[in-house]
C-alpha cells in the first residue's frame, strides 16, 4: 500500500519536495542494509517494499491515466541522488523502476494497460541489448536469449528484452514486454563492484510476444513512440539521450557526495592528513568539481522541462554532459580514495565500496566515449556517423 498525503491535484513542485523528502528519511535504513545488500547481490526485498511504499517505485514517471505522478525526470533524479548517499546499489535499481516504468508509456496503449492493470507500482526490469533471436509469427513474434545485466530482476514482474526483426534493407532493434511467468533467471551476477543490484540475466526460451507488446528502439530514441496516442504529456515526447544517463548520474551523484562527506570526517579526525596542503587542495577541489558536476545536471533538466522536441544538437550536448559529469564523479571518488590510505581499503571502510561502485556505475553503456564523437562530429562539421545513431 503506498504511503501518500498528497492530493492527486497537489501541486507538483509540493509532490516532488515530498518525495525527496521521503527518499532522505529512507536512507538511515538503507545505509545499514548497505553491506547485507552487498552479500546478497540484490537489493533486499524490505528495501523494495519501503520504496515503493514511499511512493518512490515506478509510479514517479508512470502516466496519471494509470495513477502515476508523471512528474519530471528531476525527481527520478533528486530521488536517486539522495538513495546513492546511502548505498549505490539501492539507488540503482530504485532510479529503474521509474526509468523503465518511463519506457512502457512509450509502448502501444496495449501493453501499457497489461502492465498496470493492477496500479502503477509494477517492477519492471530491462536489458535492451539485442540478444533474442526473433521470429515473426501470426498476431506477433517468438522469442529466444539471453539477456545479461537486468539490475533489479529479482523484484520485477514485467522485464523488456531486446532483440533484431529482420524487416526491410537492416535489420532494426525492437523492445518486447514479456510477461510474468514468461521468463526466468540465471544467478550469475558476480561483480567487483555494484554487487547489490542483481544484475542476473533474463533467459527467454521460445516466448509468444503479441505484436501490441512490442516498441521500436528507434521510436525510444527519438521520444516519438506510439504511447504518445495515450499519454499527452511531455514526459512521453522526450528522447532517449535525455533520461538514459541521468537515470544513473542520481546514484553516482549520491555515492560522490557521500564520499566527500565522509573523507572529510574522516580527515578532520587526523591532525597530520588535515594539515597537509595536498589533502586541503584536494579537498577543495573534489568540493568544486561536486558542485560544477550538480549545476551542469540541472541545467539540463532546467532547459528540458521548458523545452519541446530535442534537436539532434542538443542531444549531442547532453550526451556529451553526461559522459563528462560521471568522469568527474569518477575522478573525485579516485582522488579522495587516494589519499585515504591503507584503511581505505579494509572492507569495513566505506571507502573501497564506494570507489569500486563508481567505476562500476561509469562503465555502463550510457557512458560510452560514443558520446563525445556524436558533439566533436557536429561541431567539426561531419555527418552524423551511420555506426552511431542512438541519440
Amino acid at each position: 500500500m503506498v504511503v501518500t498525503d498528497m492530493d492527486s491535484a497537489a501541486d507538483t513542485a509540493t509532490l516532488h519536495a515530498t518525495l525527496v523528502e521521503r527518499a532522505r528519511a529512507l536512507t538511515p535504513r538503507i545505509r545499514e542494509r548497505a553491506a547485507h545488500t552487498e552479500a546478497l547481490r540484490a537489493v533486499p526485498h524490505e528495501s523494495i517494499d519501503e520504496i515503493v511504499a514511499a511512493g518512490l517505485g515506478g509510479r514517479i514517471l508512470a502516466p496519471r491515466r494509470f495513477g502515476g505522478d508523471e512528474l519530471s525526470l528531476d525527481t527520478m533524479y533528486e530521488v536517486s541522488l539522495e538513495l546513492g548517499r546511502a548505498c549505490a546499489s539501492t539507488a540503482w535499481c530504485a532510479a529503474l523502476l521509474p526509468h523503465d516504468a518511463h519506457m512502457v508509456g512509450f509502448f502501444p496503449q496495449a501493453a501499457q494497460e497489461a502492465v498496470w492493470m493492477d496500479g502503477p507500482d509494477a517492477c519492471i526490469a530491462a536489458s535492451l541489448a539485442p540478444a533474442a533471436t526473433v521470429q515473426k509469427v501470426d498476431g506477433g513474434y517468438r522469442l529466444t536469449g539471453r539477456h545479461g545485466f537486468a539490475s533489479g530482476v529479482d523484484h520485477a514482474s514485467w522485464v523488456i528484452v531486446s532483440g533484431l526483426i529482420k524487416d526491410g534493407v537492416r535489420p532494426a532493434n525492437h523492445h518486447f514486454l514479456v510477461k510474468p511467468g514468461d521468463y526466468t533467471v540465471d544467478d550469475d551476477w558476480f561483480a567487483a563492484g555494484m554487487r547489490g543490484t542483481g544484475s542476473k540475466t533474463i533467459v527467454i526460451d521460445d516466448v509468444f510476444v503479441p505484436e501490441g507488446f512490442v516498441l521500436a528502439a528507434a521510436a525510444l530514441v527519438a521520444g516519438d513512440g506510439p504511447g504518445r496516442e495515450v499519454n499527452h504529456g511531455p514526459l512521453y515526447r522526450q528522447p532517449l539521450a535525455l533520461h538514459a544517463g541521468l537515470t544513473f548520474l542520481g546514484p553516482m551523484m549520491g555515492t560522490a557526495l557521500d564520499a566527500y562527506d565522509y573523507f572529510v570526517e574522516w580527515a578532520r579526525g587526523r591532525a597530520q592528513t588535515a594539515g597537509s596542503e595536498i589533502v586541503q587542495e584536494a579537498v577543495a577541489k573534489t568540493a568544486a568539481d561536486l558542485e560544477l558536476a550538480q549545476l551542469s545536471v540541472r541545467r539540463i533538466l532546467a532547459a528540458a522541462r521548458t523545452s519541446g522536441s530535442l534537436e539532434l544538437a542538443d542531444r549531442a550536448a547532453i550526451l556529451r554532459d553526461y559522459n563528462r559529469v560521471a568522469e568527474v564523479l569518477t575522478e573525485s571518488v579516485d582522488r579522495l580514495f587516494g589519499l585515504s590510505g591503507t584503511s581505505g581499503f579494509k572492507e569495513t571502510s566505506p571507502m573501497q565500496q564506494k570507489w569500486r561502485d563508481i567505476h562500476m556505475m561509469a562503465s555502463h553503456v550510457s557512458f560510452t566515449r560514443a558520446n563525445f564523437q556524436h558533439y566533436g562530429r557536429m561541431v567539426l562539421g561531419l555527418e552524423r556517423d551511420p555506426k552511431l545513431v542512438v541519440f
